[in-house]
């Protein structure tokens, strides 16, 4: 969102990826064709607007693994390599225990920064998985807003091995917006959004 780029966009988008790891296979490969979607997705200027806009966790392994939270970003490589450290699973993204982001050695924020703390007010924290069955908490849009009929989290593991066929793809596409919608009408937005009074000298 913040590139610039519709929800609708990005679902094209995550369509070629998935053809191309339904095809090729997904373990070991899947940083290096994620790297080149974005790379061919996403505007030259990405880091002008993403700067300040956007949080990305990750965890720098040293003696202790520390979480890093980045907001600031010096080109769309870095902003690029951020969101693949942000994710980088060892054996799945690559072939190796963890991957370089400025200098240093990294793995999936996940690690350290779960969900992490945003600079805003009012967070909506969202989760594609079942958050109940999770036993997370504090997520305010994740399937559990419509339950019926939907994909177990085994299923939805299994398809971040082997991603979905495309008509699959569309309708946990249109089930995210349905999840949003049963969470904007019970949470109305003078509920969730503080309104500062600024005074005047």
């Amino acid at each position: 969102i913040a590139s610039g780029k519709t929800m609708q966009e990005a679902l094209q988008v995550t369509k070629i990826l998935a053809e191309d790891c339904r095809s090729k296979g997904t373990a070991f490969r899947l940083g290096a064709v994620l790297k080149d979607v974005l790379e061919k997705f996403l505007p030259d200027d990405l880091h002008i607007s993403c700067n300040g806009r956007i949080r990305v966790a990750i965890t720098q392994l040293s003696w202790r693994p520390r979480g890093l939270l980045v907001d600031q970003f010096d080109s769309k490589e870095d902003v690029i390599s951020a969101i693949i450290t942000s994710s980088f699973i060892p054996g799945y993204l690559a072939p190796r225990p963890a991957t370089l982001f400025r200098n240093r050695l990294c793995v999936d924020g996940g690690l350290t920064l779960f969900m992490p703390p945003t600079s805003a007010s009012e967070t909506v924290r969202i989760c594609a998985f079942p958050a109940g069955r999770l036993g997370l908490q504090g997520i305010g849009i994740s399937p559990d807003c419509n339950p019926e009929n939907r994909a177990t989290p085994r299923q939805l593991f299994n398809w971040a091995l082997e991603p979905a066929e495309d008509e699959v793809l569309d309708k946990l596409y249109e089930l995210g917006y349905q999840d949003a919608a049963v969470w904007a009408e019970q949470n109305p937005p003078e509920s969730t959004v503080k309104i500062e009074q600024l005074g005047t000298d």
